[in-house]
């Protein structure tokens, strides 16, 4: 079964990378823990509609203002939905795109539909444009203090703010930078919890086995990163760099089934979401009806564009 996968990675990476995730609802069977119950995890689909409306309103915004504005394609809403937000690898995504370093590297960004108009314009008018989309330096801002102590601060003048407020509703920004922020503090002591730490230390005892003497997770990611950054462009040594990384990453996802670290993360991440004081997630009702009523009517456009 291993060199079945290590044949289809080989092939994928030939290919020169453009595979996508997909099939990976019959991925292998294993917990895919995610944290306040996924309340911030969009499928592809769904991400697809969302960025949609949003650029949908954005345009209308823009307009409004005497702007002309083309809407953004979305991106690679399928590779991102698959991520786990603890590094968690199946064997079948591992086996087409490893850690997703390589792909990345490849890829090519996708073209700005604006950037030939806009840099047409005169300084001036460009500033004005730019102004109306993003907000003025100087503008004015909501202030919105994390859990964790840091300040975000949101232009509310700009066309992209405007579009938000208009898809998803007024305290939107408020509740999703602070979900955002309570979600990376359970993933930070999640990852943190003896239950994984234990997991960890079987998965690099795994993965000694195969010749990888990993002390941390992070490990092959900061080695392979460093690689790519050192063949520059050089598509022979990107291609050589990426099916390195396959080999890694398959094996990484076997260790981690080994070691049982999704179900340890699973178990660990119900214990730190239900030491969470009630305040602190008192506020995802109001999230998730919401996202929902967005998701409703981002739906609702596509079918209706279709």
């Amino acid at each position: 079964m291993r060199r079945l996968l290590w044949l289809t990675a080989a092939a994928f990476l030939a290919a020169g990378c453009s595979a996508s995730p997909g099939g990976e609802a019959a991925a292998e069977k294993q917990p895919d823990p995610r944290p306040l119950g996924g309340a911030l995890h969009h499928t592809a689909a769904e991400s697809a509609d969302l960025h949609r409306a949003e650029e949908r309103e954005v345009q209308k915004c823009m307009a409004s203002r005497g702007f002309d504005y083309d809407a953004i394609p979305v991106g690679d809403v399928r590779r991102r939905a698959a991520e786990s937000p603890y590094g968690l690898l199946t064997r079948n995504r591992a086996a087409q795109d490893g850690y997703g370093l390589t792909v990345e590297r490849l890829k090519k960004p996708p073209a700005d539909p604006n950037a030939q108009r806009v840099s047409a314009l005169t300084e001036r008018d460009r500033r004005a444009w730019e102004v109306a989309l993003k907000g003025a330096p100087d503008g004015p801002r909501e202030k919105i203090e994390l859990p964790s102590g840091p300040t975000v601060s949101v232009p509310t003048d700009s066309c992209v703010f405007d579009a938000r407020r208009a898809l998803y509703g007024a305290s939107w920004e408020r509740n999703h930078y602070t979900l955002q922020d309570l979600r990376n503090t359970i993933v930070e002591d999640t990852l943190g919890h003896s239950l994984v730490k234990s997991a960890e230390r079987k998965w690099a005892a795994c993965m000694r086995e195969e010749g990888f003497r990993y002390e941390s997770r992070e490990d092959p990611l900061k080695a392979l990163k460093k690689r790519l950054d050192s063949v520059g462009s050089d598509p022979a040594a990107l291609r050589a760099t990426g099916r390195e990384e396959l080999r890694i990453a398959v094996r990484d996802a076997a260790c981690q089934m080994e070691a049982g670290l999704a179900g340890r993360i699973s178990r660990a991440q119900k214990q730190v979401e239900k030491a969470l004081p009630a305040a602190r997630t008192s506020l995802l009702e109001e999230f998730r009806a919401a996202r929902d009523a967005a998701l409703r009517r981002a739906g609702a456009q596509a079918a209706s564009t279709a």
